[in-house]
């Protein structure tokens, strides 16, 4: 069964035959898409972000403000039709933590990562969909392929990527998902990563997953399979018997970040440590509601912070 929206055919991507016609889809003159779809016009910022303590740096594709307005238009627009049930990534309503809430407890479970998903999710593969998938013309299609990847892939910090790379890739995501209904078990996939939960997910249906993803020119790794009865963190919250809770990493995380932001002095540090901690704290109630505490006291935190930095620079 479908989420609410509308089926493919319906969608005014389906069946475009013009790039005029795109270009008034997209809100703009034919002329203004054309070029923001050459290769020849610088269309992104490419630099290294800080991630985890302990982790390398993530390359970042970052698409400069015409073209990321495109993307979030097309990103909205891709939005509104129906998505599987298995996908929880990109639709409103669906997130990580609704992704984590349809695995048991009480059954085994196993995931699986795509490697790189985005650098890894070909042009060539986004254009054969709305080729094929929407039935666009070749050189809509051709646009479009464009308007949405760099240097022929999916770009890490595009608006469109979590959209473009799931339809691109939507035959395989489907595939594995009727793998998994054959055998009785819960698919759910949030942009590159899959989980899978029922009385028959062994380690060897996990592998047929990942040979399956090879099929596709796509790599896997993080590897992991639950045994039933046993907590399991599925993108990044802890399935345990009594539900779904904080993984024990993120709760030292927030008690680190309630320490920075009410022992900072600097007024711009603590601004920053307060944003920081709000933040956390929100993510947790999210997924807790017991933190409701947590989240006001890191809004005082944060408002006194505000304040605090509005004297300091009178």
């Amino acid at each position: 069964m479908n989420s609410s929206g509308y089926p493919i055919h319906q969608s005014p991507l389906y069946r475009l035959t013009t790039r005029r016609k795109l270009a008034v889809l997209l809100g703009l003159p034919p002329s203004e898409v054309e070029k923001l779809a050459s290769a020849k016009v610088q269309n992104y910022q490419c630099f290294h972000k800080e991630t985890k303590p302990g982790k390398p740096p993530r390359w970042i594709e970052w698409p400069n403000p015409p073209l990321r307005k495109v993307q979030k238009r097309l990103s909205a627009l891709l939005g509104r039709i129906a998505a599987p049930e298995y996908l929880h990534s990109g639709y409103k309503g669906r997130s990580y933590i609704t992704n984590a809430d349809k695995h048991a407890y009480s059954l085994p479970s196993g995931k699986i990562d795509i490697k790189k998903f985005f650098p890894s999710a070909k042009r060539e593969w986004v254009a054969r969909t709305f080729r094929d998938r929407f039935q666009c013309a070749l050189d809509v299609a051709a646009v479009v392929a464009n308007l949405t990847t760099f240097q022929g892939h999916v770009p890490t910090g595009g608006n469109s990527s979590t959209m473009i790379s799931f339809w691109a890739y939507r035959s395989m995501f489907d595939e594995i998902n009727a793998r998994a209904e054959a055998i009785g078990a819960v698919m759910t996939c949030c942009v590159d990563d899959m989980t899978f939960t029922g009385a028959n997910v062994k380690p060897s249906f996990i592998n047929e997953v990942a040979l399956i993803v090879r099929k596709y020119g796509l790599k896997t790794h993080k590897v992991h399979f639950f045994p039933a009865g046993s907590p399991k963190i599925v993108t990044g919250v802890a399935i345990t018997a009594n539900g779904l809770r904080l993984p024990n990493r993120r709760r030292m995380l927030l008690h680190r970040a309630f320490s920075a932001a009410s022992h900072a002095t600097d007024p711009e540090i603590k601004l920053k440590e307060a944003k920081s901690l709000l933040g956390r704290a929100t993510e947790a109630q999210q997924v807790e509601p017991r933190f409701k505490g947590a989240v006001l006291a890191a809004a005082r935190i944060l408002s006194d912070a505000v304040r605090n930095r509005e004297i300091s620079v009178r």
